[in-house]
């Protein structure tokens, strides 16, 4: 039985490796294609329509892929996968395929159509050029192709994921952006303008479908082609479906609301505040996100065998994973806001009165950044019990607070006012989760929770300390101007930042940290 136990626990750690890694290694090559851009084009009109063309594909991306699709079919079909119901499992994700793929192609053939109507929803053109807002449309136009593959990914990635195989999903992610910034930078070359990089999106997409489908086989899926609407998989995933993807697709309009304003704003505000979201994106996609979904089938399973007490434990090591990792990422992004941002992007056109800017914004962003984590670990704490329409009435209710906070906000400190409303939000929506899962499960184990967090801000503190020491030392007797030395800047600051919290939590002896490098000594040293 212990055997199990630690295979169990082993099979969580080595997904969740998988996810980061692939994760990390999607989100920095997402920040190579910003970086390639903002040098070329800067922080202006151009980048500003491409931010724009985004928006939309970017929300059924994140709502279909990143989450909603398999959050309603992974429960589904894994009940089938682990009573050995296999033709019923394939008749079910079959037919899902199926509806999801025709249901893509409409709203795809909607969206070319009807694209200056929908933009104006989610943008605001009024002090917008005339050829900016044409280019916008023409972007995306181009990019909504990508929304039918996407779709199909979401699905098969479901499967893959049943099948708790995560390398093919990880490495399509990959994938994708590696497919972006090629296709972009060659045709950027061929004088195609910012519109090569759409292009490229939409050829990443069939490449990350093309990576979900070839593994599918090797696990002995057989696809059919039929639409059972009456088979109770089919009937059961439609039930999880619709509250899941209202939940997921409120919490994305949050960010539609911040682009909203920010369009309403001066030339580049979107592109900044876009960017600054990404910056604090990144933590949350690498890590967050990972242990979220790491940690979700083995939830599942736990919760259909009863097994509650397995099913907090798992839920609370998800939540202490992530506020060990995400609490050290806000307060050391805070720190090295200029130096990071001086590094990443101050090449080519990018100009010196933008560090600032994006430094700034980027700083008042993070602040919510444990918020957004904290509520990925949760939300699949709701899934994995079927709890769907919770999340949803806490998730609009945090919607129409964001929209209210930044249309006040906004008008005090403008696009700061963003950043402050949608961190503040972020935060209540993790309080307000986390209080309405513990009222349906019982005790989360929320000593062993709150102790972990006061030893992480502890060793926080200290961090902010000895990096704010390192900036002063560093920028006191050695040049920023050259670039090299910006680079050298920020790569002391990760080791002295990095260093000295991973040496405060070694002193206080904290379980997170001791766990990770039992599983490194296990890997690595055969202890």
């Amino acid at each position: 039985m212990a055997d199990t136990v630690e295979n169990k626990k082993s099979g969580v750690m080595k997904a969740a490796g998988i996810l980061v890694i692939a994760n990390f290694l999607s989100s920095v090559l997402g920040f190579v294609r910003n970086i390639i851009m903002t040098s070329v084009f800067n922080l202006g009109a151009q980048t500003d329509a491409y931010t724009g063309a985004f928006v939309i594909p970017d929300f059924i991306y994140t709502v279909l892929v990143g989450g909603g699709l398999s959050a309603a079919f992974i429960p589904v079909f894994s009940g089938y996968i682990a009573e050995k119901k296999y033709e019923d499992g394939y008749k079910m994700a079959s037919s899902i395929l199926n509806i999801v793929a025709i249901a893509a192609a409409i709203f795809c053939v909607f969206g070319e159509l009807f694209a200056p109507q929908l933009l104006p929803v989610v943008l605001d053109f009024s002090n917008w050029e005339p050829e900016t807002v044409q280019l916008c449309i023409t972007l995306t136009r181009i990019m909504f192709f990508q929304c039918f593959f996407m779709c199909l990914t979401g699905i098969c990635m479901g499967i893959l994921q049943s099948y708790k195989d995560f390398a093919p999903p990880s490495i399509g992610a990959v994938l994708y952006n590696i497919t972006i910034i090629g296709v972009g930078v060659l045709l950027l070359t061929l004088g195609t303008g910012i519109a090569g990089f759409c292009v490229g999106v939409v050829l990443g997409s069939i490449v990350n479908l093309t990576v979900q489908i070839i593994p599918i086989k090797k696990h002995g899926f057989q696809y059919k082609k039929m639409i059972d609407m009456d088979h109770e998989g089919v009937k059961q995933f439609f039930r999880l479906v619709g509250p899941v993807f209202i939940g997921i697709a409120v919490t994305q309009l949050n960010m539609i609301v911040n682009k909203k304003f920010a369009s309403s704003l001066e030339t580049g505000i979107l592109s900044s505040i876009t960017h600054a979201q990404q910056l604090m994106q990144l933590p949350i996609n690498i890590f967050a996100y990972a242990i979220a979904m790491s940690i979700f089938p083995t939830m599942v399973e736990h919760f259909a065998k009863n097994d509650m007490e397995s099913y907090k434990k798992d839920l609370s090591l998800g939540v202490r994973n992530v506020a060990f990792i995400i609490l050290p990422c806000t307060v050391g992004l805070i720190a090295i806001r200029v130096p990071l941002i001086r590094a990443l992007y101050y090449q080519g056109n990018f100009s010196y009165e933008n560090i600032y800017i994006l430094a700034s914004l980027m700083a008042f962003y993070v602040i919510g950044m444990i918020g957004y984590s904290v509520r990925q670990v949760i939300l699949q704490g709701f899934y994995a019990i079927k709890e769907t329409k919770t999340p949803v009435s806490i998730n609009i209710f945090i919607l129409c607070l964001n929209m209210i906070l930044t249309a006040t906000f906004v008008k005090f400190w403008g696009a700061k006012g963003i950043a402050i409303a949608y961190s503040t939000a972020g935060i209540c929506s993790m309080l307000t989760q986390t209080f309405f899962l513990k009222r349906r499960i019982g005790s989360i184990r929320g000593t062993e929770i709150k102790n972990s967090v006061i030893k992480c801000l502890i060793c926080c503190a200290v961090m902010f300390v000895t990096t704010n020491i390192g900036i002063w030392v560093f920028e006191t007797f050695i040049s920023i101007d050259r670039k090299l030395n910006q680079f050298i800047e920020l790569l002391l600051l990760l080791v002295i930042g990095g260093g000295t919290y991973f040496v405060m939590a070694y002193i206080l002896k904290m379980q997170e940290l001791t766990s990770i490098l039992a599983v490194v000594k296990r890997k690595f040293l055969g202890k």
